[in-house]
């Protein structure tokens, strides 16, 4: 676990008292490997450009589902932090717990800020209106390609694969056949892919009668194509207890030549590979326009101290400053919440005129990702990454397989 410390409070622990009285607040992440670093810095820069407040950041390695699990403990324990930063797949379970605030008069107390956001892009952290999470950045899919495997196999990554069949010719192309080199890795352990190309096939999670979708001819049509590239030894099947690390490992070591994962993932997946590495949008059903899902990283307010939701307020409105924002945006190739920071050269300007092809994974079609209510969605992706596994390594039949993940999808809909 990092534990973050400004300059000041140093000072008060070995004597030296501060200048000003602090309010010292706790905020809670996961994904430190994936973007921690850049968090450090925002709250570092915070911590140094004032003196009223202090954030201890407590930045550590778990997923998302998991910090959840572990701050709602805190919460019944007494123990909450002031703030936790979530994605959209937990974002309901604060929410349904009671504890968390909304944060539109936070946001309206910055007017000049507030008014640089991209209002669509926010539209993604209300919930019935209201807002729940200052923002911090938004990931949609993005293909990421080894280039160079590409050209041996007679490839062209300036013409990426747009369709599943363009898709499945082109991981027959990079792959061995024996499993120790496959052409494509297209799926998580969770809904984010799934729930992308369900949509752009026609699905969805849930139905007009209210009734879960999940189990529909969009669907056993997606997870049958993902089989089938598993049993063709195209595609690699993954666990959900090693998928994170093995996804990356196996696309850094040249061991998978296509990744369809977060653009978030961008520096951490080419900072240590040797060979070129090119980005494409998602591709979607042969005849269908793809439709993604929007990953909305923030934070959720629980403080319930008048002062310290004041202080708290405070620290998260550094989030989305220019500068904040143009960090950001360079650390995990998300789509550029602040406007201003994406118009000024010296932020933004420059870094896209370099780097095209993240304008063109920033322009996709994209949704709010469904989540389950309450603490129902922690059980539903769980049993989700389960059931994709087995019907990926053929225990099950894909229509069996999601005829059970419905049933649970209903039952805790229905509990809630």
């Amino acid at each position: 676990m990092i534990r973050l410390l400004s300059s000041v409070a140093l000072g008060a622990m070995i004597g030296a008292a501060p200048a000003l009285a602090q309010t010292e607040i706790r905020i809670v992440s996961g994904q430190e490997r994936q973007n921690g670093a850049v968090l450090v810095d925002i709250f570092k820069r915070f911590n140094a450009g004032q003196n009223r407040v202090l954030v201890d950041l407590e930045l550590d390695n778990r997923s998302d589902l998991d910090t959840t699990q572990k701050v709602l403990a805190d919460i019944v324990a007494g123990t909450t932090p002031d703030a936790v930063r979530i994605t959209g797949a937990v974002l309901r379970s604060y929410i349904d717990s009671g504890r968390a605030q909304p944060l539109d008069a936070c946001l309206a107390s910055a007017p000049k800020l507030a008014a640089q956001l991209d209002t669509g892009l926010l539209d993604g952290f209300r919930v019935n209106g209201t807002l729940y999470a200052m923002p911090w950045y938004v990931t949609l899919p993005a293909l990421f390609i080894n280039a160079d495997a590409f050209r041996a196999a007679g490839l062209d990554p300036e013409n990426p694969p747009a369709t599943w069949s363009e898709l499945e010719a082109a991981a027959a192309a990079l792959s061995n056949g024996s499993g120790d080199r496959y052409g494509l890795l297209m799926y998580m352990p969770n809904t984010y892919m799934f729930e992308g190309q369900l949509a752009s096939s026609g699905g969805a999670m849930v139905g007009p009668d209210g009734q879960s979708g999940v189990a529909g001819p969009a669907a056993v049509d997606q997870m049958a194509f993902m089989r089938r590239l598993v049993k063709d030894k195209r595609m690699p099947a993954l666990s959900q207890a090693v998928f994170w690390g093995e996804a990356a490992r196996l696309f850094q070591a040249g061991e998978v030549a296509m990744l369809l994962t977060s653009s978030s993932s961008y520096n951490s997946l080419t900072a240590n590979v040797n060979f070129d590495v090119a980005l494409a949008p998602m591709p979607a059903q042969d005849g269908h326009d793809p439709i993604t899902m929007a990953s909305g990283n923030g934070f959720v307010m629980l403080a319930t101290d008048p002062a310290r939701q004041e202080a708290t307020c405070s620290a998260l409105l550094s989030l989305i400053t220019p500068e904040s924002v143009a960090a950001t945006v360079r650390a995990t190739a998300s789509s550029p919440l602040n406007v201003a920071a994406a118009e000024i050269p010296e932020l933004l300007g420059d870094f896209y005129a370099k780097n095209r092809k993240l304008v063109v994974i920033n322009s996709q079609m994209s949704r709010p990702w469904y989540t389950l209510p309450g603490r129902a969605n922690n059980e539903f992706q769980s049993n989700f990454g389960d059931i994709q596994h087995e019907i990926l390594t053929g225990a099950t039949s894909p229509q069996d397989g999601l005829n059970r993940l419905a049933a649970l999808m209903n039952e805790l809909n229905a509990g809630q």
